[in-house]
């Protein structure tokens, strides 16, 4: 697990996309700051809704999920496949450390937003419980990460195949910032692409619209996908 986590952590597109969603973060807070002071603090909280959840979209997508199409790509799965190490013990692997360096991306941006928004922001008054309540936000937004991440690994390893992966879970995700939740409900297929993969989550959001419901579909989402990985791997004859 450790060798994955330093593979992503090794990868310079892991700290380009970090640092870019952070320098957009930088000139927005700027120009929040001097043209909407009084709504600054305000803004600096809403990091998950906009730039936080499009840095980590892109960061899951370009850059972690390649590691489960990697081998087929460079064409040195026959040999990975051919050792005891190169087989289930792999992926676990590469799912556990993927997950972990989402977390430590998360933290990062999170440390982040907050550093520019106090050297901005110095001289606006902050509002009381304003770091409470950003902290609680990226709670909620690393658990929707990871569960993005997760689902999106294994449908890469599914296909083993990078560009459909993307476009496959990318679509969904991306869709979500475009509907309206006033102009949704229950069963519209338009509420599933809202709430089904994750998106709330990575911004920062609970759902308050059947959580229980999106609960036990995010647990069987990712259930589902890992059970037709395993049976997958059984066809190829890679466990």
């Amino acid at each position: 697990m450790k060798t994955e986590c330093y593979q992503y952590f090794k990868n310079p597109l892991y700290w380009v996309v970090i640092g870019l969603g952070l320098a957009v973060r930088t000139v927005l807070a700027y120009l929040d700051g001097r043209y909407r002071g009084p709504q600054f603090w305000e803004l600096a909280a809403d990091f998950w809704n906009k730039t936080g959840s499009v840095t980590m979209g892109f960061l899951i997508l370009l850059v972690m999920i390649r590691r489960f199409s990697f081998d087929t790509e460079l064409r040195t799965f026959p040999i990975i496949n051919s050792t005891s190490y190169g087989r289930l013990s792999l992926f676990w692997n590469r799912l556990i450390g993927g997950g972990a360096a989402v977390i430590a991306a998360g933290l990062f941006l999170y440390a982040g937003n907050i550093g520019i928004s106090f050297l901005l922001g110095n001289k606006i008054d902050m509002p009381y419980g304003w770091t409470n309540s950003f902290s609680r936000a990226t709670v909620i937004a690393l658990v929707g990460s990871v569960g993005y991440f997760l689902m999106s690994a294994m449908i890469c390893d599914l296909a083993k195949n990078h560009p459909i992966a993307m476009c496959l879970c990318g679509l969904p995700f991306a869709s979500s910032y475009f509907i309206n939740t006033g102009a949704v409900s229950p069963p519209d297929i338009f509420w599933f692409l809202r709430y089904g993969f994750f998106t709330d989550l990575v911004r920062g959001r609970t759902i308050k619209t059947l959580p229980v419901f999106w609960l036990m579909w995010y647990i069987a989402l990712i259930g589902l996908t890992l059970f037709f990985v395993i049976r997958r791997r059984k066809e190829r004859k890679e466990l």
